[in-house]
Parts: structure tokens; C-alpha cells; sequence
């Protein structure tokens, strides 16, 4: 178990020292000077992650672009468009990372499709 623990610190130290996670991290010490924008993108992230997430099939196309344009002024901001996507390119890595280490055991997840 040892060797486990260490390969997660090993892990933990490798994802904090990451460019997507120092960049990610950079830009939200910026929009966190601002408390008003920061609960605003905050607002547009979980719309967008209900749209994303939604039995909606049919109709995310057109909820994605009513939303950004319900925020498109804060969206020409480049600070802003900069932040979330470091906020994806972060997730992205993550998620890399979650789908190596499923693929590489025999775990059943036939049932999740």
C-alpha cells in the first residue's frame, strides 16, 4: 500500500505543477479579484453543466447558444474566455488521467452504456 501512496503523491505533485493546472490556477486568482464576475462565471458554468448534462439531447445546440449569448458580454472578456478555458484544458488532463487508470484494469462497466 505504501508504493500506492506514493504513486499518488507522485500524482498529486505532477497534476499541481502541470501548465493546465498552474495556468488554471493563475487566471482564477485574477477573476477572483472580482467578486461580482467571479459569481457571475460561476452562474454561467452551472447552466452550461446542466445543458451538458440534461436528457435534452435534441436541443443542446440551441440552449448552448442562448446561453452564451445571455452572456455574451461577459464572454468578450478576454480574461474570462481565458479562464474557462483553462478550466476545460484542467478537465480535460483529469479526464485523461480518470479514463488511463480505468482502462488499465478489468473493471466491469459494461452497465454504464
Amino acid at each position: 500500500m505504501q508504493d500506492m501512496d506514493d504513486l499518488k503523491e507522485q500524482l498529486r505533485k505532477a497534476i499541481q505543477s502541470s501548465n493546465e493546472y498552474v495556468e488554471y490556477k493563475r487566471l482564477e486568482s485574477i477573476i477572483k479579484r472580482n467578486p461580482d464576475l467571479k459569481r457571475q462565471i460561476d452562474e454561467f458554468r452551472r447552466q452550461n453543466f446542466e445543458i451538458q448534462n440534461s436528457e435534452q439531447c435534441e436541443d443542446i445546440l440551441q440552449l448552448t447558444e442562448n446561453l452564451n449569448a445571455q452572456y455574451k458580454d461577459m464572454r468578450s472578456q478576454d480574461t474570462v474566455n481565458r479562464y474557462l478555458n483553462a478550466e476545460v484544458c484542467l478537465c480535460r488532463l483529469l479526464q485523461d488521467l480518470c479514463f488511463t487508470v480505468v482502462d488499465a484494469v478489468d473493471f466491469e462497466l459494461d452497465f454504464l452504456r
